[in-house]
Parts: structure tokens; sequence; C-alpha cells
């Protein structure tokens, strides 16, 4: 009983606060106020103090230097460097895609497009057809300009092969030609085991087995150029290696059943379509 008596009256306690003229000890002013007035109002203006603070860091520039909006700026760069890994995603993506397209293309995987043939409709009438075969002056000088541009394109190509230093892949008889559309590319025969050599500096787009094509490299370099080899006994090479002028990629074998016997298969593709290696290859020759 004794000691809550005692809390109650520390609480009830009064302190007199007195101003007055310090020379003559005039008084001014007093207050009496108890220590629950006081711890009140020590509360009242700690709460106060709170949200002035709260007010200036929320709405001035001074809130940037709270540790929160420091965490909110790191934030902020980890978002921005998400979307830009999200964005080199989709372009390697896209790149991948595109590559897997084009093997698609020089492996011969695509399926050609159907032709509709006139004998196999039924009707008189629908093949009671009355064709214009004149030429109009705008087809001639559209025709002209086709050919203008593809003269000129074909000038362009052989600038840029004229920088380029071309390795002949290896040595040997070509015993078949380039010929479209059904031989997009020159047959070499060799040495037995002879090394199969990069053409040019660039990466590796493919690497694997066909059961047509037996072991196929296929390889990117600089300007948009594509080469191709077939029929390898043996490959040193994966898809991504970086390669160099001359360095040997493989062997020359008989893999794949479009193979007769020893020998290479080598493609030249641009961004135009093939090209005929006999115009920018001797091998040996």
């Amino acid at each position: 009983m004794k000691k809550q008596e005692k809390k109650k009256n520390w609480f009830k306690k009064s302190t007199r606060i007195v101003g007055m003229d310090p020379v003559t000890f005039e008084e001014w002013w007093r207050v009496k106020i108890n220590r629950i007035q006081i711890i009140s109002i020590f509360l009242l203006l700690a709460v106060i103090l709170f949200f002035f603070n709260f007010a200036i860091f929320s709405y001035t520039p001074l809130g940037y230097l709270l540790p929160e909006n420091i965490k909110n700026k790191n934030k902020q760069k980890v978002e921005l460097a998400a979307l830009k890994a999200d964005q080199l995603e989709r372009k390697i993506n896209a790149q991948e895609k595109y590559i897997s397209n084009l093997q698609k293309v020089i492996l011969g995987e695509v399926s050609v497009d159907s032709i509709y043939n006139i004998e196999n409709i039924s009707s008189p009438e629908a093949i009671n057809i009355i064709s214009d075969t004149t030429t109009s002056e705008a087809e001639k000088e559209l025709n002209k300009n086709i050919q203008q541009n593809a003269e000129r394109q074909k000038k362009n190509q052989d600038k840029i092969f004229d920088h380029l230093f071309l390795f002949d892949p290896v040595v040997g008889e070509i015993s078949q030609k380039f010929r479209l559309p059904d031989h997009p590319g020159v047959d070499v025969v060799t040495k037995k085991d002879a090394p199969i050599k990069a053409c040019l500096n660039g990466v590796v787009l493919h690497s694997s087995y066909d059961d047509k094509d037996g072991h196929t490299i296929i390889i990117s370099h600089e300007n948009n150029i594509i080469s191709v080899y077939k029929h390898a006994k043996t490959v040193y090479v994966k898809v991504g290696d970086q390669v160099s002028t001359g360095k040997a990629i493989g062997v020359v074998g008989n893999s794949g059943e479009r193979s007769t016997g020893p020998h290479l298969h080598f493609e030249l593709w641009s961004d135009v379509g093939p090209l005929n290696p006999i115009d920018y290859f001797s091998f040996g020759k």
C-alpha cells in the first residue's frame, strides 16, 4: 500500500517554475505544474516533432537523404538493368530464330511451296483464261531498274570480297560445279583425310550430323557471309567457337546418304543468296 501511495505522490508532486528579474528578484510570472503534466507536454512535443520531420522529409528534397530513398534508387537501377536484360534477351532470341531459319534453308529442310496445276481443274469455264502478254512501258522501266540494281549489288558484293582474304578450304579437283537450284555449291575431291580449313574468320553457327549431308559445319563471317562444309569425316569445332582463317575445322570424309565418295561439298552464301565458290576460290589450282 505504501509503495502505491509513493508512486501516486511522485506523479502528483508539483514543480513551480518562476520567472523573475535577476537583479531585483521581482517576480514576473509563475507556473505550477506536476510531473504528469510535464510528461504529457514532452509526449505532445515528441508527436509534433515527429509529424514536422515527416512532412519535411516526405514533401521536400531533403527526403532523398533518407536510407529508404537510397534503397528506392537502387531498386530503380535494378529495374532498369532488368529491363535492359529483357531487351537483350529478346534480341538474342530473335537472332537465334534467324540463325535457325538460315540453317534450315542451307540444309534444305524448308519445304518447297506448292504449285497450282491448271491441269487438275475440272471445270471447263475455269481454264478459259485470256492473258495479255504485251509489255507496258512501266513494266519495261521496272525491269530496267531491277537489272541495274542487280548489277550494282553484284559490284558492291565484289568490292566486299576484294577486301577479304579468302582461304581455300581444301585443295583438289572440282567433281561437280555450282548449279542452281539443285546444287548451290561445289564438290571438291581431295586426298584422303585431308584437313578442312575455315575460309575466313568467323563464328560457328552449326556443327552436327545429318543423315543426308553427314557431318556439317556452318560458319558466319563478316559482311553477312556464310560458308558451309558438308560430308566431313570428323569435326573439330562446336557451335559458338571462334575460328580464324585457315584453321582446321574438320577432316574430309564420306558421311551422309548424299555422298558417294570422300569429298567436300562447299557452299558460300551472302545476303543475296548462294554464290558460286569458283568466282572466289581456286581450290589450289
